[in-house]
This record gives C-alpha cells, sequence and structure tokens, in this order.
C-alpha cells in the first residue's frame, strides 16, 4: 500500500474469539470482523480464534478482492484456529506446533485438543522481497493462579528459536498474535531479546509512556484514553465481553492489559511508523463490542534495498543475518535466564506430583475394579437362590466396573503417556536454556577477562610513559582505562 508517496506495509492482528457456543453472537460478530476488514487497505491480516470453517469461508469471500491469498492452519482434534491472509503470493507456509500447550484433563479449557501453535507462510513483496510472517495464540492463564507460565515460555523458545532461523536466512519477519503475556513478563523478554523482535507499539509509544503514567496516577484518564495511550487490547472496562467473560484475571482491572502484539524484525528496508489499538468500537448498529479482543495495527515503511544505507552499525536494528544465525547471541541476560530455569525447574517439580497422583489413582482402579470382580463372584455363589439381590448386585457392580475401568484407563494415560511426555519436554527445555545461560556466563567471563588484560596494558602503558617522562624524551599524556569491553584507548 502507499501512503502520500512512500510505500507501506498496513498490518492487522484480532483475536476474534470464533469459539463455538460458549462465544456470545460468534456468527454475527465474526460476518461483521470480515465486513470491516473488506472495507480497510490491509496488506497482512493475522488472526486468531477463528475456529468454525463456515466463518473462515464467509471471510474468504469477503476478503478476495483485497486479500486473495489465504491460510487456515490445521492443527489438533478441533483445529488451531490461526488464519493468515495476504495481499502478496504466499509461496510456502508451515505450522510449528508447541510441544506443551494445555493439559487434557482439562477439558473445558479445551488447549491441549486444538493443537496450540505458530502458523507462518512466506510471502514475497515486489520491493523487499521475501516475509516470513508469523500468527499464534498462546497458552492463557486461566483463573486466579496462573499455572501455564511454565509453558507459554516454552512456546515463547520456540517461536524466538523459529523467527531466528527466518532472519537468519536474510528474510523480513513480522510476528503477530494473542501472546497472553503483559509487557514485563518473561515470554515478552525471551521474543524481544532472544528472537530480536521489536515491538512496534512501544517503538511507537515509548516516549510518551512516562508522562502517561504519571496522568494516570493522577485519575486524568479516562478508560477510554487508556485503550490507545497503553495500547489496551484485552479486559478493558470498556469492551462489553471483558465484563463478563475473563479467562484470567486482569493484571490491571481498571484499564486493562496489552496482551496482543505486532512484532516484527526491524531493519533499514523495513520501519515501523505507525501503530494503534483497532476495533475497540461496537459492531454498527448495536452496542456489541466486535470481539472480547481489540485489534493492533501497525503501519511499516517499505524501502528496497537499493534505497538503504548500510545498517549494520545501526544499533536500532535487529542483527544481521550472519550474526543471528550463531547459536550464542542474545540479548538475554544470565539473571533472566536463571530466573527461567528455576521457573522451569518448580513446574518440573509440579508435573512429577500431579503424575504420580494421577497414577496413583490408576493403580487405586485396578484394585477397585478387582475388588468388584471379586465380590460379584462371591455374591453369585453365596446368594444364588435370592435372584433379586443378585441381578441388583450384578447390575450395579457393573455399572462400577465400567466406572472404575475408564478411570484406569484414562488415569493410566494422562499420568503416564503425558506426565512423562510433560516432564521430558521440560527437561530438554531446561537443557537447552541451560546451554545458553552456560553461553553466556562464558562471554561475560571472557569479556572480563578481556577488559582486565586491556586495563594492564593500559597501566604498564602509563608506567612507560611516566618513565619516559623523567627521562624528558616525552611529554606526559593522560591515559582514561576505565572505558571496559570497549577494546580502545582514549588519549
Amino acid at each position: 500500500m502507499n501512503s502520500e508517496g512512500e510505500k507501506t506495509l498496513s498490518v492487522l492482528s484480532l483475536n476474534c474469539w470464533g469459539l463455538n457456543i460458549v462465544a456470545k453472537k460468534r456468527k454475527f460478530r465474526l460476518n461483521a470482523i470480515a465486513d470491516y476488514i473488506s472495507q480497510q487497505q490491509y496488506d497482512i491480516v493475522a488472526l486468531q480464534e477463528v475456529w468454525m470453517w463456515e466463518d473462515f469461508d464467509y471471510l474468504k469471500e469477503k476478503i478476495e478482492h483485497q486479500l486473495p491469498f489465504t491460510k487456515y492452519f490445521h492443527s489438533g482434534t478441533l483445529g488451531s484456529g490461526l488464519v493468515l491472509l495476504s495481499r502478496f503470493p504466499i509461496l510456502s507456509s508451515s505450522y510449528l506446533k508447541f510441544t506443551l500447550s494445555g493439559r487434557p484433563l482439562k477439558i473445558l479449557q479445551g488447549d491441549f485438543y486444538v493443537g496450540k501453535g505458530c502458523g507462518s507462510v512466506c510471502i514475497e513483496h515486489p520491493d523487499i522481497g521475501l516475509i516470513d510472517v508469523y500468527t499464534t495464540h498462546l497458552q492463557a492463564g486461566y483463573g486466579n493462579n496462573d499455572k501455564y507460565e511454565a509453558q507459554r515460555i516454552t512456546e515463547c523458545w520456540q517461536i524466538a528459536n523459529s523467527v531466528r532461523a527466518s532472519a537468519a536466512q536474510g528474510r523480513h519477519v513480522i510476528l503477530a498474535g494473542d501472546f497472553n503475556s503483559i509487557p514485563s513478563s518473561y515470554c515478552y523478554a525471551i521474543l524481544v531479546k532472544h528472537g530480536f523482535m521489536t515491538d512496534s507499539w512501544l517503538e511507537m509509544h515509548k516516549d510518551e509512556l512516562a508522562d502517561r503514567l504519571q496522568r494516570l496516577e493522577k485519575n486524568e484518564l479516562t478508560a477510554s484514553e487508556c485503550i490507545q495511550m497503553f495500547g489496551v487490547t484485552c479486559d478493558s472496562p470498556l469492551n462489553t465481553w471483558s465484563k463478563h467473560i475473563l479467562k484470567q484475571v486482569p493484571y490491571s482491572k481498571d484499564i486493562g492489559d496489552r496482551l496482543d502484539y505486532i512484532f516484527y524484525r526491524r531493519t533499514a528496508e523495513m520501519t515501523c511508523v505507525e501503530s494503534k489499538v483497532a476495533l475497540e468500537e461496537y459492531v454498527p448498529h448495536t452496542e456489541i463490542s466486535f470481539s472480547d479482543h481489540f485489534a493492533v495495527h501497525s503501519v511499516f515503511k517499505i524501502k528496497s534495498a537499493v534505497d538503504c544505507p548500510s545498517s549494520a552499525l545501526d544499533r536500532d536494528y535487529a542483527p544481521l543475518a550472519h550474526q543471528v544465525a550463531h547459536p550464542n547471541v542474545t540479548n538475554l541476560l544470565p539473571e533472566t535466564l536463571q530466573d527461567i530455569l528455576t521457573l522451569l525447574r518448580n513446574d518440573l517439580e509440579k508435573a512429577k506430583n500431579t503424575a504420580n497422583t494421577i497414577l496413583q489413582f490408576f493403580v487405586l482402579s485396578v484394585f477397585i475394579v478387582f475388588g468388584l470382580y471379586i465380590t460379584q463372584l462371591l455374591a453369585l455363589s453365596l446368594y444364588s437362590y435370592k435372584r433379586i439381590f443378585v441381578v441388583a448386585i450384578h447390575a450395579i457392580g457393573n455399572l462400577l466396573l465400567i466406572v472404575f475401568s475408564v478411570v484406569a484407563v484414562v488415569s493410566l494415560i494422562v499420568g503416564f503417556v503425558f506426565g512423562r511426555m510433560e516432564q521430558r519436554s521440560l527437561r530438554q527445555y531446561l537443557i537447552d536454556i541451560e546451554v545458553c545461560l552456560m553461553n553466556q556466563k562464558e562471554k561475560r567471563t571472557g569479556a572480563e577477562s578481556s577488559s582486565a588484560t586491556i586495563i594492564t596494558s593500559c597501566l604498564s602503558e602509563q608506567a612507560d610513559i611516566f618513565s619516559s617522562a623523567k627521562r624528558g624524551s616525552v611529554s606526559i599524556k593522560h591515559i582514561d582505562y576505565t572505558k571496559k569491553n570497549t577494546g580502545t584507548l582514549s588519549a
């Protein structure tokens, strides 16, 4: 899309809340969202929670002229709910299924059965070439206590490694979706500091945030103003659905939370020039919101490579392809990695205890099944003359046999199969992150050793200069050797 002579790329991300039965007025709202998108000039649209095929069909029909290239990602038993729409041709697509997402006994939450993951397409832009576009929907927290933070961390670790792989190929990257994580979370840190993604909304608003926070503390802002000023996309008191249905306790009850993002790989060829919250208004001619989330809309300025100066030395740009290809390159601090490891270890212990408890139910159920079977045999032999009694014993016994047999089978599958899978997955992530931590510590030790060498060299040089000065051969000069890790000295 061109804007005032400049070439731009317009991107929208929205969680549509398209759950069947559970989501109120689902079909009406999804149709309204499709109608809205068809009236705009977006180049890329990332949608989450489009669960029903009929909703996707209506969407494709409405936007076939503006966004003719579409991709729905199939996964799990019920589908991923992820959709990408593009103005530009889709060259390839892939789906990264999360290793850990939800738990099988949490049937009403449903996350385990939808095969949560991250869908991506590779599109070809006429000016800047290949762009890998990702959309995802991370595990929700649910309830007062967030029991899924460790799972979200592993999901973000998978995503960060995937976007790094795209960047290592020299491709531009856009990552959009519902991350169920606030900006101060470990998940956010992994994406920004390990995945080298830039938060487009924060980039456009960071300079004004301090003043806005002061105004908020003085109660000078309304809930409506806070939506745009703080990028609120979820749990806003002005969203008609947030008032009634909350998957998790909001971090900020008065204004809502920022859980939806459009990240991107910032390069000289692609930089953000605008980012705002969209679809905060009601569906036309109604008093209901489009979804339980608001959307994020970001606009990027596009320049071809020939029009761009060398960006290798610009610290605001993402690392170059050959830099990010090195696995040891990360901006995550060792302290952050250590905190993440502690959280994962705690979750591993909880997973062990939960699995063992469920396996105890399996053993108990097996004993009960054998006990019921023996009881029936004894009743048949001892009370064969009491026909009605025997029939009643058999009826009740068979019913209990079925119930405890099902409990035994489910307990075995959940406790052993899923339990062991969860534990081994967590152990593998612990190993991966421990390797990253070890490399960071080695780099820090090496940097400190290098600094010590520089200081020693400087002290020696300074001693030589003083010695020469005493002989009158040269004049004394001041050397600042307190600047560490620079490798250069100021004279």
